[in-house]
C-alpha cells in the first residue's frame, strides 16, 4: 500500500510541470501576437499629413502623406480640429467615421474660408468643411483620430498631425 501514495504524488508533480509548460506556451504566443515594446496606453496609428494654404481660395488642405492606413477595424472617426490664433475658436469638422472610412495615403480634406468664393458660384461653401472664422496666418489644423488598436484597453483620441497656416508646413 505504501506504493500507491508516492504514485499520486509523481502524478502532481506531472501535472504541475504540464501546466507550468502550458503557461509558458501561452505566453510566447501572446508576445508574438502582442508584439515586443508595445504599450497600448500611449499607442495611436503612426500616419503622416502635410498642410497647404492657397490664399487666392482660402483654403487650408491637410493630405494623408504616408504611414498608417486609418481603418474601419481601428479607426472610429478621423477628424479635423481648425482652431482660430487670434479668439482660440475652434471648429471641428468630421473627414471620416467607420462607414466613409478608410483615409490612406493621397487622401485629403479641405477647409474654407468662409469670406471667399472660390468658385464664384454665390456660395461660400467650396470644400469638404467650413469654419465660422476667417483662415488667417498662425490658425492650427489638427488631424485627430478616435478609435481603438487591436488589444488595447479601451478607444482613445490622439491628435496625428497639427500643421500651422502661413508657416513653411502650411
Amino acid at each position: 500500500m505504501s506504493a500507491r501514495p508516492e504514485a499520486r504524488g509523481a502524478v502532481t508533480v506531472e501535472r504541475i510541470a504540464v501546466w507550468g509548460a502550458a503557461a509558458l506556451v501561452v505566453a510566447a504566443l501572446a508576445a508574438l501576437v502582442v508584439g515586443p515594446g508595445v504599450d497600448f496606453r500611449t499607442a495611436a496609428p503612426t500616419a503622416d499629413f502635410e498642410g497647404s494654404y492657397d490664399n487666392a481660395t482660402g483654403t487650408a488642405t491637410v493630405t494623408h502623406a504616408g504611414g498608417d492606413r486609418l481603418s474601419d477595424g481601428t479607426t472610429q472617426s478621423v477628424a479635423v480640429v481648425v482652431t482660430d490664433a487670434d479668439t482660440d475658436a475652434r471648429t471641428r469638422l468630421l473627414w471620416a467615421n467607420e462607414s466613409t472610412l478608410p483615409v490612406a495615403e493621397g487622401d485629403s480634406f479641405a477647409v474654407d474660408d468662409p469670406r471667399v468664393d472660390a468658385d464664384g458660384d454665390g456660395d461660400y461653401l467650396d470644400a469638404d468643411g467650413s469654419v465660422g472664422f476667417y483662415l488667417e496666418p498662425g490658425d492650427t489644423v489638427a488631424v485627430v483620430w478616435t478609435g481603438r488598436l487591436t488589444g488595447a484597453p479601451g478607444t482613445r483620441t490622439e491628435t496625428l498631425e497639427t500643421v500651422t497656416i502661413g508657416n513653411a508646413t502650411g
